[in-house]
Formats: C-alpha cells, sequence, structure tokens
C-alpha cells in the first residue's frame, strides 16, 4: 500500500521541499569533499616530490606538457631538428648575431638598411645573406 495515498497535496509538497533540500546539502556535501580529497592529493603529491629532492615546478611540466606560464614546452632535440633544415647565418662583425628563419631581428634589419637593402624585399633579403652574411653549418 502506497503511504502517499492518504497526503493532502500540501503535505506532498512539504516532503517534495525537504528531500529537494536534502539533496542540495548533500550535492555541496559531495563538492566539498571532493575539494578536500584533492587538496590532500596535491599536499601527497608535494611532499613525495620534495622528499625525492625535485622541484614542484618542474614536476609539474613533466606533467602537464607545457610550462606553468601556459606556454608548450618542446624538447631540445625537436627544436634543433626544426631548425637543422634551414640555412644559419652570421654576422661576421658579430657572431654572436645569427639569423635562421622567420622574423628578421633588428641587427639584421638595421645592417640591411645600413647597406642600402630594404628589409621587406625578398630579393633584397636574399642577395644581402649571400653578399653581407656569414653561412652556418645546419
Amino acid at each position: 500500500m502506497n503511504t502517499t495515498e492518504h497526503l493532502s497535496a500540501d503535505e506532498l509538497k512539504a516532503q517534495l521541499e525537504a528531500i529537494t533540500a536534502e539533496r542540495e546539502a548533500l550535492h555541496v556535501a559531495l563538492q566539498q569533499r571532493r575539494e578536500a580529497e584533492k587538496a590532500n592529493l596535491a599536499a601527497e603529491i608535494k611532499t613525495m616530490i620534495s622528499e625525492r629532492g625535485h622541484a614542484l615546478e618542474e614536476i609539474t611540466e613533466l606533467v602537464i606538457g607545457r610550462s606553468l606560464n601556459g606556454k608548450r614546452r618542446r624538447s631540445a632535440s625537436s627544436a634543433n631538428d626544426a631548425q637543422a633544415n634551414y640555412t644559419r647565418y652570421a654576422d661576421p662583425d658579430n657572431p654572436d648575431n645569427t639569423y635562421t628563419r622567420g622574423r628578421m631581428p633588428a641587427w639584421l634589419i638595421d645592417k640591411m638598411a645600413a647597406n642600402g637593402f630594404d628589409p621587406s624585399d625578398a630579393e633584397h633579403r636574399q642577395q644581402f645573406k649571400s653578399e653581407h652574411l656569414v653561412q652556418l653549418a645546419a
């Protein structure tokens, strides 16, 4: 026999409101428990990292695959492989100034302009590289 058959509409409404309030309270309690468990887990992991003599940031970068400032990390070998296919040029007056590809550094733009070349012209850039820069081994 159904126990709600003898209840009035107001009594049923009151029971429903009580159940809804209890459900919301349980939901809040669940969220709080999950947050507490995450905080405990994070503390355990920090302790493990520290006990093993590592910096938290180094391990975090390895786990998430990018640095904490949001930039993806590329391994040194993949960065070198990417550059290996392109000709590298150096300034003969200052070998620390090098250029591979992409946006031209200020030193190169200034040097081209000083020698009468237009840095925005592809033919001028190519001519300048062949006449005024030293080609380095890739």
